[in-house]
């Protein structure tokens, strides 16, 4: 390569250099302008005043309004706060407080009664549907007897008695009267299947009702301490092997039950006498002790005005006139 060609080369080379380290000037100064309006923009943010915060709306009313001026509202009362309050209390507030307060409770009044009634209503609702359901059950129990009552017709039961022929003793099954043996005993054997559950549930109906109209006719057994009773004394009978109905088991409860209350009067009746005698022994007590000496004993021993003795005794006797003639009086006696 020539001196001339290698001369053009590293020029051109240097004017390359050149045009790309311009261009990184000229970005770093252009880089430190914005820094600096970014600095002259956060100071002066923070010496312009905090923008004003838009009031929050309060929307209560009423005893709304009421209970967020009072603040937290304690879980239990303090009872000495609650024993301090009297008519004083009320004297210093405005009438115009007054008024609102009466109007509060007032307003709390009707809520309550209001709150009182729909519960009586939905008490009263509840009450006639388990009145229609014991309705209900009572005569579903009602039929389920008369079922049974049916089932148990004689010459239904007669009917039956074919599902337990044994097969010997049926005719020829190719004889006439032997399939007509064979033919009743296979509808009997399915009756008794379709009957069994029936005749049970219709039992257990009859026990039910029996049941319901024995506590419909002795209302002592509503008494879920009294029914209890009864059902203990048939189970203990029941253990004992010697078991008892439910009639005289409500009996025996009952008869038990009278002789509690029997003794209790008794026990009662004799406190009270008890109690009189003492009474009568003490006022003839006092009778006795106001016929003896009219003088209290403690004035001759505790001392009367400073003095004691016989000293005390005469001034007592001087400044109590009916003990003094009282005295008199014995001594006139025992002459």
């Amino acid at each position: 390569m020539s001196e001339a060609e290698n001369v053009q080369i590293q020029g051109e080379a240097t004017q390359t250099a050149d045009s790309v380290a311009e261009p990184e000037v000229q970005t770093e100064v252009e880089a430190q302008e914005p820094a600096t309006e970014q600095v002259t923009q956060a100071d002066a943010a923070e010496s312009a005043p905090p923008p004003e915060q838009p009031k929050q709306a309060t929307d209560e009313k009423g005893f709304d309004a009421f209970m967020a001026q009072l603040g937290d509202i304690p879980e239990e009362a303090n009872e000495q706060l609650m024993e301090s309050i009297d008519s004083k209390t009320f004297e210093n507030m405005p009438d115009s407080a007054k008024g609102v307060l009466k109007h509060l409770i007032a307003r709390q009044n009707k809520e309550y009664q209001g709150r009182v009634a729909a519960f009586e209503k939905q008490k009263e609702s509840m009450t006639d549907r388990e009145t229609k359901l014991r309705d209900e059950a009572r005569n579903l129990i009602r039929s389920r007897a008369q079922l049974n009552k049916v089932l148990l017709d004689p010459k239904f039961q007669e009917f039956m008695k074919s599902a337990d022929v044994p097969e010997e003793e049926l005719d020829d099954p190719f004889s006439e009267k032997g399939m007509q043996q064979r033919i009743q005993k296979g509808v009997a054997n399915a009756f008794k299947e379709f009957h069994d559950p029936i005749r049970q549930a219709a039992e257990k109906a009859q026990r039910q009702q029996a049941y319901q109209e024995f506590i419909d006719n002795n209302p002592k057994m509503k008494d879920a301490g009294f029914k209890k009773e009864v059902r203990q004394m048939m189970q203990i009978r029941r253990e004992s092997g010697s078991p008892v109905s439910l009639e005289d088991a409500y009996n025996l409860v009952d008869r038990e039950r009278m002789i509690v209350v029997q003794k209790q009067a008794e026990e009662k009746e004799r406190t009270a006498r008890a109690k009189s005698a003492r009474r009568v022994a003490r006022a003839t007590m006092s009778a006795k002790a106001d016929s003896g000496d009219p003088v209290p004993k403690w004035v001759t021993k505790d001392g009367y005005k400073g003095v004691r003795g016989n000293m005390a005794r005469v001034l007592y006797l001087k400044d109590n006139p009916k003990a003094l003639q009282k005295l008199r009086e014995q001594q006139r006696s025992k002459r």
